[in-house]
């Protein structure tokens, strides 16, 4: 009985550890003064880094101008966890925001084009346009879609929790959808699943790429073979 006692003490103190090591493999995801934004992946031929043609798989740094164009769109997987995907004719910036130990995952200066996000589980969130800039802290969660044109910024909150920062505070609940021009707050509404899935039908015609080493890929609302993807 002792021995039994024993070694269930051991699997304890094996379960803590693995615990702790993952715990620790989770906080070093990014650490202060971290460059590496993530990783990029491709799909389609019109996809730029700093006006020069992207490579599939290449890092993302701190300030680096991500492009896409016609027919063409970007996964950006950070390093935190989570994804960034950009539909075509779309033009961000990538920036890591530190307020201490507090990482936040900086997406700006997108004057055209739409981006749909999925956050980690390190880093908060930080989007702006030109009319708008919307936050979430870290350790929180939030799936959105975020569109703009000259006119406004369009955010769709599918999922999480997300907040409008500026130029004023509102805090957005899922299935909200928000208008921001230049004179500020145009519309809140609640979306329908229908129109909730209008919102993302364009990442239909962009299929995730395929992992290294080949695999099958699904696109949201179906499955797809991975000669539609970028291996």
């Amino acid at each position: 009985m002792v021995r039994t006692a024993i070694r269930g003490c051991v699997r304890s103190i094996e379960l803590f550890s693995v615990i702790f090591l993952l715990q620790a493999c989770y906080s070093a995801a990014y650490l202060p003064g971290q460059q590496t934004v993530g990783r990029l992946r491709t799909v389609g031929p019109n996809v730029y880094v700093n006006e020069k043609p992207a490579r599939d798989g290449q890092t993302l740094t701190v300030g680096d101008h991500l492009r896409t164009g016609p027919s063409s769109s970007a996964y950006v997987y950070p390093l935190s966890g989570g994804l960034v995907q950009l539909d075509e004719n779309t033009d961000p910036f990538f920036n890591i925001t530190w307020d201490g130990t507090k990482c936040g995952i900086l997406i700006l200066g997108i004057r055209v084009g739409q981006a749909y996000h999925e956050s980690g589980h390190q880093c908060g969130t930080v989007a702006r346009t030109e009319h708008a800039e919307f936050s979430q802290a870290p350790r929180q969660f939030d799936v959105f879609n975020l569109k703009v044109n000259a006119r406004e910024s369009v955010l769709t909150l599918l999922d999480g929790k997300l907040a409008l920062s500026k130029p004023t505070f509102l805090e957005l609940k899922p299935r909200q959808q928000i208008r921001v021009s230049a004179a500020g707050v145009e519309e809140v509404r609640s979306l329908s699943d229908p129109e909730l899935d209008e919102v993302v039908r364009w990442r239909n015609q962009f299929p995730p790429p395929c992992p290294s080493g080949g695999g099958e890929c699904a696109p949201p609302g179906g499955r797809s073979t991975c000669g539609q993807c970028t291996d």
